[in-house]
């Protein structure tokens, strides 16, 4: 194992419980649920795509919902943006972090390791204020929406690390699905660590790794890194 410089967190599913705000979705969304469902299909058909830059990929998402809802693209991205910013930050400061993110995200600091999230949505800043963590010392904040790429893509785990100033050797990315965040990470250089969300405290785990010996960082590459 590398030595971790620095650690980076999905936000969805992660950071929050997804299975605690299903019912308050419901609540919040209706009568938008065929949006919300259409929108959570777009993304994922999207996820295996790579765009110039975010605005692509908003745009591309705007298209396909906007035929699946028979809308224009105006009224599928006002629609999406209800759903997915609106009603969700309303939802998430309603219900909160995981009980021991907060606990374990100090822990990550007290280690003197960087902090950042890595989200394949964006309004990163506006759902941590809504979850009361905006106050950590995040040092990056990496979107799908910003750099048009979502994991499991590498784009996003190298836009983070250049963003923290460190190798992407050296970046922990912590999420809940291996297949999205740790494939991501482990094809971009990184780490990823899979939380096992069957467990009540699952961050727990990050404690465990971080405590966990390290090697020493390996040598730089003798040839240029791939482009991205």
């Amino acid at each position: 194992m590398n030595a971790i410089a620095a650690v980076s967190f999905d936000l969805d599913g992660t950071l929050y419980a997804l299975e605690a705000i299903k019912g308050p979705m419901l609540w919040a969304t209706f009568p938008r649920w065929r949006t919300m469902r259409v929108g959570k299909r777009v993304r994922d058909e999207l996820r295996s795509q790579s765009f110039v830059d975010g605005a692509a990929l908003v745009a591309a998402e705007n298209r396909l919902a906007a035929e699946r809802l028979d809308r224009t693209e105006a009224q599928a991205a006002t629609d999406l943006a209800r759903v997915f910013h609106t009603d969700l930050t309303a939802v998430l400061r309603r219900r909160g972090p995981r009980a021991e993110a907060r606990a374990v995200i100090d822990d990550v600091v007290t280690r003197g390791l960087k902090i950042a999230v890595i989200s394949d949505r964006g309004h990163i800043a506006e759902k941590l204020k809504a979850l009361g963590l905006a106050d950590l010392p995040w040092a990056a904040l990496i979107a799908a929406d910003d750099v048009g790429a979502m994991k499991p893509d590498p784009r996003p785990y190298h836009v983070c690390a250049d963003a923290l100033g460190i190798s992407v050797a050296a970046l922990l990315h912590v999420g809940d699905r291996a297949d999205v965040d740790t494939a991501g990470a482990i094809a971009a250089g990184a780490e990823g660590l899979t939380l096992d969300v069957r467990h009540a405290t699952p961050l727990e785990a990050l404690t465990m790794r971080l405590a966990s010996p390290q090697s020493p960082p390996s040598s730089p590459p003798s040839s240029p890194p791939p482009s991205r």
